[in-house]
């Protein structure tokens, strides 16, 4: 019997990367279904369910990213399961699976163990883990947390937050990557470059002052938001929301502390 071998995979990317080019969406599907069935990779089903959007498939669309956030959630990728659960009820916002499956995330491992998510592709370990921030929540104020999420996909050099402004949004970053800088007595300072699973906005947020530095995305991203309203509604129901997110940022305002002393 012959075993798929490497160079398998390698023709059936490059006639998946032909069909996408061509805009072949049925072609390039068949050919992606073939790469799954050698590497079962969740991001297969994803491209799977870009495709069938094209294709205007939105029902089958949204099973293909609920299929790839299950395989993300088992892995323990916990953000990146909850991206794709957003990106399918983006579509289907009557999705009850896919709410469900959300509001399950919440006694995932990852979280009820305070485990950061998987590091892929020799990415650092994220000190800004959202982790540590669901882990706070209790199930209900998780839930309402998670609805109120809105998924942005974003192009490279796209500002998010930008020093000085007045939004009061907060975000946490599923996919890509992006730089954090400020200005320092006239220089501009590189302040951390944050990772899938890194929470971020909620200094202007609890302080009620400017934003402290610019947030831009190095590379396509998917990022979450939370708006500023969507976050007083949730406080005047559960007032508990602003201490966990307090909390949460004191434990990790020394880092940012240190890396601003080690700049001026």
């Amino acid at each position: 019997m012959r075993f798929p071998v490497a160079s398998d995979k390698a023709t059936i990317s490059e006639n998946v990367q032909k069909f996408l080019g061509k805009c072949d969406w049925k072609s390039a599907i068949a050919e992606m279904e073939r790469l799954f069935a050698i590497d079962p990779d969740p991001m297969v089903r994803v491209r799977i369910g870009n495709a069938r959007q094209k294709l205007g498939q939105k029902s089958e669309a949204a099973k293909e990213y609920i299929h790839a956030a299950d395989l993300y959630a088992d892995g323990g990728f916990v953000i990146k399961a909850l991206a794709q659960y957003k990106l399918a009820l983006r579509l289907d916002p009557r999705n009850k699976d896919a709410q469900d499956k959300i509001e399950m995330l919440h006694s995932n491992k990852s979280i009820t163990e305070l485990k950061l998510e998987p590091i892929e592709d020799g990415a650092q370990v994220s000190t800004r883990s959202v982790i540590p921030l669901f882990s706070d929540f209790t199930q209900e104020e998780f839930n309402e947390f998670t609805k109120r999420m809105i998924i942005h996909t974003l192009t490279p050099g796209k500002t998010i937050i930008k020093e000085g402004d007045r939004g009061r949004s907060v975000f946490i970053l599923t996919r890509g990557s992006v730089k954090v800088f400020s200005t320092i007595r006239g220089k501009k300072v590189e302040l951390a470059a944050l990772q899938a699973s890194d929470f971020f906005g909620e200094i202007a947020f609890l302080t009620g002052k400017p934003r402290t530095a610019t947030i831009e995305t190095i590379e396509e991203s998917d990022v979450l938001e939370v708006s500023e309203e969507d976050l007083i509604q949730m406080i005047s129901k559960s007032p508990r929301i602003r201490e966990v997110l307090h909390n949460y940022h004191e434990q990790r305002a020394k880092n940012t502390l240190d890396i601003v002393k080690s700049a001026l």
